[in-house]
């Protein structure tokens, strides 16, 4: 039997050494604590009464869907295109111009949202919303409705209030089932910052309906509808506000007269009134019970600042 191998205590002490040195040198590197991944916010949207319509104001005030009626081929913008608004808003659009009945799908999209957090799939048949629009069921409509779908996904909305600003499509894609035409969409939960701090508001849905394809009172309704007590507006910034372009200021007066006469035939305006001048009108809102608390309020808040004013004299 052979001889085991002899160690050399000094080799082996240099070796530990030499060990002990490169470790040193080169020490372990501490593996990064995983991230750790907050908690998803969930956007829940206002819920307002079964027979309401709701949007943020700054589509009701602005004419990012304007009463035009697209018979031919609708304008498309290839670059941002400043749309008119008011409030403080600064509204730019890009892609295929919307109108009031692609603002009547996205109405219905966002109360079937409502009850569930943003980004949640909404499900529905195509049937189901053209009945919600009181729209024939046939083959066209159902080719219109695919048509408004697919511009809400690709057409780009930039809104700033100058503090925040939001931009993309108002929905954010689908899925069609082609034998049942049931849809599965999404909601762009981004868009859901312009309902912050009560800027939104709600319209009767019974009384849009009623309107039919009278574009430029439907803009009106959407618009007198985010203001309690709306005070005169000059012809020119109603045209401006629902998106007309008439060059006959005649023409486009008559054509907002006519459509205050139609939304004080649904009970929305008790009346109106057009100044001396001529050049300005004045929608009398009937108001909902909520805004009609909201008067009373402030109201009763102005008479006893009133009184607390004379009692300090």
């Amino acid at each position: 039997m052979s001889e085991p191998e002899r160690i050399d205590p000094d080799e082996t002490h240099a070796a530990l050494v030499s060990l002990f040195e490169k470790v040193k040198a080169n020490p372990r590197a501490e593996e990064p604590e995983p991230e750790k991944k907050l908690p998803a916010q969930v956007i829940q949207l206002p819920l307002w009464a079964e027979n309401r319509r709701a949007a943020p104001n700054a589509i009701f005030r602005s004419a990012l869907f304007p009463a035009l009626n697209f018979k031919d081929q609708r304008p498309l913008f290839r670059e941002q295109q400043k749309i008119f608004s008011v409030g403080g808003l600064e509204v730019l659009f890009n892609g295929e111009r919307f109108d009031q009945s692609d603002l009547d799908v996205y109405l219905e999209l966002l109360d079937l949202a409502r009850q569930h957090p943003l980004g949640t799939e909404c499900t529905f048949t195509a049937h189901g919303i053209l009945k919600r629009l009181g729209r024939a069921t046939g083959n066209m409509n159902h080719k219109w409705l695919h048509k408004v779908l697919i511009r809400l996904r690709t057409s780009t909305i930039d809104i700033t209030d100058q503090k925040k600003r939001v931009f993309g499509g108002l929905i954010e894609g689908g899925f069609k089932d082609e034998l049942t035409r049931h849809y599965t969409i999404s909601i762009n939960p981004k868009f859901a910052a312009l309902f912050g701090f009560g800027m939104w508001s709600s319209i009767d849905r019974e009384q849009r309906r009623a309107l039919g394809r009278s574009a430029t009172a439907k803009a009106l309704h959407a618009y007198y509808s985010s203001h309690v007590m709306p005070g005169y507006h000059s012809f020119d910034t109603l045209a401006a506000i629902v998106g007309l372009n008439n060059s006959n200021k005649r023409d486009e007066r008559a054509r907002l007269i006519e459509a205050h006469d139609r939304l004080k035939e649904t009970g929305f305006l008790r009346g109106y009134s057009v100044s001396e001048d001529g050049d300005a009108i004045k929608a009398d809102v009937r108001p909902t019970p909520g805004q009609a608390h909201h008067i009373v309020k402030k109201i009763i808040k102005g008479r006893r600042k009133k009184r607390g004013e004379e009692g300090t004299v």
